[in-house]
């Protein structure tokens, strides 16, 4: 059976990337297995290949492919190389799913914990060689009594609640199916009520897939809707945030303050007003990264091999209809 793999470094750095092909590749004794580093390698390797590891599909690759029956992908989220040619087939579409619920969950917890305690301020003032300790004193806060408002709650979401619940949170979010009680959650919301979560919670958490219903999710309205004072946490997609009017929430005072890790056009642009919002924190889609990376993803790649090789059930496999 013949496997290609195609490298995509510009998504994940050179070094996650190796490790989790290499560590694929002990599993794949007795099996053809070619990496390709460009384009025109894998429309060449992919026509009579059987599966293909890689972070993209593309229509151009994919109408090179003749005998194509499984692609697993290296990230959790697929949104960005779906098209209607590969949503139409027949080939099976794997996901690296849960491969981000511990580091993305301490991830939020991190930033609530820098609003909290004003680590972003402290950060600017030791730039600028400033020791103002009556500044940070005034806004310093703590995340027990606070709320925490999930919208997702998926692994990752359920993992944040976990934590949250460890600081003496209030906990609630929204999950689109209710069945029966989940630990560590105050109250849930089916997804379609989560605007009802805005203006109860201290800090609101993006944290679910992108799919045509979560497009736009917090537009003008919705911002407005949200607790005076709060703050915007989105590890989940840039598309799902009006950024002009999150803009202005900060500006205004509305807001006091929005974490972003990720942003409607990636790599986020120098000339991209983001950058000067007051009182946000950057970080650029590393939410999910660690360095073990390669070592887990490697563990599902096996996982779902055995299950394609054995006629199993695999696992994290992209639903046509939800849209993850």
């Amino acid at each position: 059976m013949k496997f290609v793999a195609w490298m995509a470094y510009h998504l994940e750095s050179r070094e996650i990337v190796d490790d989790y092909i290499e560590r694929a590749r002990e599993y794949l004794a007795g099996h053809e297995l070619v990496v390709c580093k460009d384009l025109e390698s894998i429309k060449r390797e992919i026509a009579d290949a059987d599966v293909m590891l890689g972070w993209r599909m593309t229509p151009e690759v994919f109408a090179c492919a003749r005998k194509l029956k499984w692609v697993q992908f290296g990230s959790a989220g697929i949104d960005h190389t779906i098209f209607p040619e590969l949503i139409e087939s027949d080939v099976i579409l794997t996901t690296l799913g849960g491969i981000h619920t511990t580091v993305v969950a301490e991830h939020v917890i991190a930033l609530m914990l820098a609003f909290s305690r004003r680590l972003d301020l402290a950060a600017r003032l030791q730039i600028e060689r400033r020791y103002e300790r009556a500044e940070i004193a005034a806004s310093a806060d703590e995340l027990a009594g606070k709320t925490l408002g999930i919208i997702g709650l998926g692994r990752i979401g359920l993992n944040i609640a976990r934590l949250a619940n460890a600081f003496g949170m209030t906990v609630i979010g929204t999950k689109r199916v209710l069945e029966g009680e989940l630990a560590n959650l105050d109250r849930v919301f089916r997804s379609s009520e989560y605007r009802k979560i805005l203006p109860m919670s201290d800090y609101v958490v993006l944290v679910l897939p992108l799919t045509g219903e979560t497009q736009a999710l917090l537009g003008r309205e919705e911002i407005e809707l949200m607790k005076d004072g709060a703050c915007l946490i989105n590890v989940a997609r840039g598309a799902m945030v009006d950024h002009e009017a999150l803009g202005k929430a900060l500006r205004s005072g509305k807001l006091r303050g929005a974490a972003l890790d990720v942003f409607p056009e990636e790599p986020l642009p120098p000339e991209s007003p983001i950058w000067d919002f007051p009182n946000t924190i950057i970080t650029p889609h590393t939410g999910g990264s660690h360095p073990r990376y390669g070592e887990r993803a490697a563990a599902i790649f096996r996982k779902n091999l055995e299950a394609f090789l054995e006629g199993g059930k695999m696992i994290n496999v992209y639903d046509r209809q939800r849209g993850y």
